[in-house]
């Protein structure tokens, strides 16, 4: 089944007042519908869009997505609100479609919605995994074969190139969907706490404890999904009772004198080469083998690029619909730019950058002057904006070099130096090192 978010046609949009009316469409709309302006202004939406209830046209609420059908094909048409002005945008046609993807589609959107009622805890799924390339078909393939088994997953690849995705689409489409989804950033939780955050403790296990107790994260996913991000920072102490978690299923709470039994499939995520960390001493090797069972290495964004014009309409549909903006199009030199940037923050760094351009556009087009910033792709404009010349010194050019990728890194990395330091390859402690040489804040 192809992915049918990844789908990107716009094919138009009208504007309708208070009173149903419709005051303007787009030229595209014209274009595909072959509509003449003189057949549209002035006529009631009901009598534009066909559907099997009039609530939608009646009650149009922000965001709503609803199937019609315009001059005989049949659609989906989403909603936005404008203070007295309802848009009505037509995203998907059924020729583009065959019928079991337009059905898929439909119930998308009814599991969506169902997902918010029950409270489950998966919010992505493999429809959200924008792209249609084959590294990343290939690997949403794989991803959907190995969901259905309960065994432990280790999902691979740079940053933000969208591991906790993939975490949440394969427990969707698990049998434990309907239990939780539990994630746990590593990295995030201090050494001394991560013991009592994960296993858990007993009433009196230490000072300031809860009387009662408290159930750690393994715990809280019985039955479910415990989703370990960047578990390369997990305490050397706590890999041990980790490991004992995956041998054993059973898990002893902080202070406890007993074991309770767990049902929980465990996923976890890395950035780094868990092997280096083997090599160092820093990451069990048993450890590693429990987690080894399924690896999924996401490819990363310049490893695909024929999804990054895909993505970028999706991202701008995505904030069409939060802003309330009206972009369709993208003009030709963003669009180079954007197939040509390397992306180091991946798909995170791409959504950050159509946010940027998202929140101040004017118009249906997004263009490069929008991000107001303009990249630098070449060598001798980086060394211009470093203020470097040809006759500085090599140790005034490594300088200002190490400054610059410093200061981008930890921008990338929204401070956090482990981070920055993994993107520069470099242990944390050179890097504290080096901000302290440059006086760097």
């Amino acid at each position: 089944m192809e992915n049918v978010k990844s789908v990107k046609r716009n094919w138009g949009s009208i504007e309708v007042d208070e009173n149903g009316k419709v005051i303007g469409a787009s030229a595209d709309f014209y274009e595909h519908f072959t509509i003449k302006p003189t057949d549209l202004i002035g006529e009631s939406i009901a009598k534009v869009i066909h559907t099997s209830t009039n609530n939608s046209l009646k009650n149009p609420d922000k965001k709503h997505v609803f199937p019609g059908v315009i001059s005989g094909h049949s659609c989906f048409i989403r909603t936005i609100r404008k203070e007295s002005i309802t848009i009505y945008n037509v995203i998907i046609r059924q020729e583009e479609l065959e019928y079991a993807d337009l059905v898929y589609y439909a119930n998308s959107l009814d599991r969506h919605k169902a997902k918010k009622k029950t409270g489950s805890q998966s919010r992505y799924g493999f429809e959200e995994i924008v792209g249609k390339s084959q590294a990343i078909e290939r690997i949403k393939e794989l991803a959907a074969r190995i969901a259905t088994s309960s065994s432990t997953v280790l999902l691979t690849g740079e940053t933000g190139t969208g591991k906790e995705l993939f975490a949440q689409a394969i427990h969707g489409l698990s049998t434990r969907k309907s239990h939780p989804f539990v994630p746990v950033n590593c990295a995030a939780i201090p050494d001394e706490l991560f013991e009592s955050e994960i296993f858990g403790y007993e009433a009196g296990a230490f000072s300031g404890a809860k009387k009662e107790g408290k159930p750690g994260k393994i715990e809280l996913a019985q039955n479910g999904t415990l989703f370990l991000d960047e578990i390369s920072e997990l305490p050397y102490q706590a890999q041990g009772k980790l490991l004992r978690v995956l041998q054993e299923r059973e898990v002893e709470r902080l202070g406890g004198t007993g074991s309770k039994n767990v049902d929980i499939r465990i996923i976890a995520a890395t950035n780094r080469d868990l092997k280096t960390l083997i090599q160092e001493g820093k990451f069990r090797q048993d450890l590693y083998y429990r987690l080894y069972v399924f690896e999924l290495k996401i490819p990363s964004l310049r490893e695909r690029p024929e999804d990054i014009l895909p993505l970028a309409y999706y991202f701008i549909d995505y904030f069409n619909n939060k802003l309330g903006c009206n972009v369709r199009e993208i003009e030709p030199k963003l669009q180079e730019w954007l197939s040509n940037y390397s992306w180091p923050g991946n798909v995170r760094e791409f959504k950050a950058i159509i946010e940027r351009g998202m929140n101040i556009v004017e118009g249906r087009t997004l263009a490069l002057d929008s991000l107001y910033f303009t990249p630098n792709l070449t060598l001798p404009d980086e060394v211009e904006e470093l203020g470097i010349s040809y006759s500085s010194s090599l140790d005034e050019v490594v300088g200002k070099a190490e400054i610059s990728a410093i200061q981008r890194a930890l921008t990338e990395s929204d401070g956090d130096r482990s981070l920055a330091a993994q993107k520069l390859k470099i242990h944390i402690a050179s890097l504290y090192r080096k901000i302290a040489k440059y006086k760097l804040k």
